[in-house]
């Protein structure tokens, strides 16, 4: 027993270690960024959508949300316990990419018998910052990767398969419904895990579940408002006229997690080797981490960082396969994986505010709680208003990106969005109890017309403009917005 506790000890202070550098590396990075990562544009409407839900309405008929429905469920149901602010939206993301990460790491040890290889590739993300800054914001790229992890957990654990069957269509379900990109994802890992039984009835029952799962979750939503959801999750999408396929944005590809892409490089050498032995599992894992920091990048309006929820997928399917293949366990070569993450230093770290950055929110909603009227705020950053405990202007509910061009006012209304002469009617009938403005970013104040985000015409715009600054006066500012309030 003397002589086993021995052997024991150490491999376990070892796996400790991996566990506190893995996990302190990613919460250290995540709640610098919490504090100080840059305002993104979409965390406004991200947060206004879980209260309205939690609220009974019904996404795409009652409000606008240009993603899938199920992510404002998931975080609502959180945020009405913790509250409705830019921080807890942010704290909650962090919690669902922990999840995934501890997920992966776990199944990765079931796969293979070890502790290193899930450590390993979880590793190769977590100590990659342009990652972890879109883990610690208020936006999808957190619990759409939690999810796909835990897909991707289930057909690489050996639990009972039945009971991986039913929990993968759960998680591929959320997945999905989380972000529409994440389905070319799921799809390898559906047929993994029916190719990891022989019983024909068995191998349709995986097929057949998620698929099921998958209709009867969105079907309500499809039902409510068939176009309106169409548009939200596809045509609002492929609408851009705006081609991101320069060096820059494939930059941006490569600093989401440098050491997850070269990995999985190294883990498409060994397909022939797979083939040959049939390892069909670690082939459809493989391709699953490839279509997942590819495909997403096919349209030309996409940016690189939406690969941010696949790229786990990716670090964990290199290193199953070169370490199923290869049997590593006696290289000490193996080591310089832990190296990888150091190649995301040759590039720009992500811009940081130099104070936290909810600081201008809070102060913002506590103005406006102080001095504004009863009524709804028009701004093109909601979250303001869910800070302050305010609605918005009907049908602004995405900020920002509520404004199609003015000859689609019809198509506007069916949409549950506006225009910016709509906009400028509101303003003049003073229907907005306070108006809060973007300071330094002048295309966030309505300037872009929804889908294609080119300008909206000069003078339209003016008018607007013109508009707040007759019926409102500017009572109220810091570094990131103004604050008007009726004259």
């Amino acid at each position: 027993m003397k002589g086993l506790g021995a052997v024991r000890l150490p491999q376990a202070a070892l796996i400790s270690a991996g566990f506190v550098l893995v996990l302190g590396t990613h919460l250290s990075l995540c709640i610098y960024y919490l504090n100080y990562g840059f305002m993104g544009a979409d965390e406004g409407f991200y947060a206004i959508a879980a209260r309205s839900v939690m609220e009974g309405k019904l996404p795409y008929r009652d409000f606008a949300y240009t993603q899938m429905p199920l992510l404002p469920y998931l975080n609502g149901l959180v945020m009405e316990i913790v509250g409705y602010t830019m921080t807890t939206q942010r704290a909650v993301n962090i919690v669902w990419s922990t999840i995934g990460l501890v997920a992966m790491i776990l199944a990765l040890r079931q796969r293979l018998g070890r502790w290193e290889p899930g450590l390993v590739a979880a590793f190769c993300v977590a100590a990659s910052p342009h990652w972890v800054t879109l883990q610690a914001i208020g936006t999808s790229h957190g619990a759409a990767g939690m999810f796909l992890s835990l897909s991707a957990a289930t057909v690489l654990s050996t639990f009972p398969h039945m009971r991986r069957v039913i929990a993968f269509a759960l998680f591929a379900t959320m997945a999905v419904g989380c972000r529409l990109s994440c389905a070319p994802v799921v799809i390898p890992l559906v047929l993994a895990l029916a190719l990891q039984t022989r019983e024909r009835y068995r191998r349709l029952a995986a097929l057949a579940i998620p698929l099921v799962t998958t209709v009867v979750v969105f079907l309500p939503f499809f039902i409510s408002a068939p176009q309106n959801m169409i548009f939200n999750v596809w045509q609002y999408h492929m609408g851009s006229s705006l081609n991101r396929r320069v060096l820059g944005n494939c930059i941006q590809w490569w600093q989401i997690a440098p050491a997850a892409i070269v990995v999985l490089a190294a883990g498409l050498t060994t397909v022939p080797e797979l083939i040959k032995n049939r390892r069909w599992t670690l082939l459809l894992l493989l391709l699953s981490g490839l279509i997942g920091v590819t495909v997403t990048m096919i349209p030309k309006s996409s940016y690189g960082l939406y690969i941010a929820p696949a790229v786990l997928i990716a670090a964990a399917a290199g290193i199953a396969a070169a370490w199923s293949t290869v049997q590593a366990k006696g290289s000490h070569f193996r080591h310089v994986v832990w190296l990888l993450p150091l190649l995301t230093l040759y590039h720009d770290l992500p811009v940081t505010e130099d104070r936290e950055v909810d600081v201008d929110i809070v102060e913002a909603a506590q103005y406006l709680e102080e001095n504004a009227p009863s009524g709804p705020i028009l701004t093109p950053l909601p979250i303001v208003a869910v800070q302050a405990g305010r609605d918005v202007i009907p049908s602004t509910e995405m900020g920002m990106f509520c404004a199609l061009h003015k000859k689609k006012r019809t198509l506007a209304q069916r949409l549950r969005m506006t225009t910016v002469r709509d906009l400028t009617i509101t303003v003049k009938k003073k229907i907005p109890a306070a108006i809060v403005l973007h300071r330094r970013g002048a295309t966030w104040n309505f300037k872009w017309v929804v889908p294609t985000l080119r300008r909206q015409p000069r003078k339209l715009h003016g008018r607007l403009m013109k508009a707040i600054n007759t019926e409102y006066k500017k009572t109220w500012g810091n570094r990131t917005v103004w604050v008007y309030l009726r004259k």
